[in-house]
C-alpha cells in the first residue's frame, strides 16, 4: 500500500509542476476597490486558493466535531442525570 501511495505522490508532483511551469506567465492584476493589491503567476493564485479552500474547511469540521462532541457530551450528562433521579 505504501507503494501505491509514493506513485500517487509522484504523479501528484508531477501534475503540480507541469501546471506551475505551464502557467507561469503573471495573472492580470489583482483589484479590490479600486486599489491594485498583486500582479501573481497563475499557478500561485490557484495554489492560494486551494490552500485557503483547505483551511476553511479544516476549520469547518474541526467547529462540527467540537459542537457534535458537546451535545454527545450534554445528552450524556443528562441520561446520568436521568439515571440518578429514576431510582428515587
Amino acid at each position: 500500500m505504501s507503494k501505491l501511495k509514493v506513485v500517487l505522490l509522484i504523479i501528484l508532483a508531477v501534475v503540480l509542476v507541469d501546471f506551475a511551469v505551464e502557467n507561469a506567465q503573471p495573472a492580470p492584476a489583482i483589484k479590490l476597490f479600486k486599489f491594485q493589491l498583486a500582479e501573481l503567476p497563475t499557478y500561485l493564485l490557484v495554489y492560494l486558493s486551494l490552500v485557503v479552500g483547505a483551511v476553511i474547511g479544516w476549520v469547518a469540521h474541526g467547529l462540527g466535531i467540537r459542537r457534535k462532541r458537546r451535545e454527545a457530551q450534554a445528552a450524556q450528562t443528562a441520561s446520568a442525570q436521568q439515571q440518578q433521579q429514576e431510582p428515587q
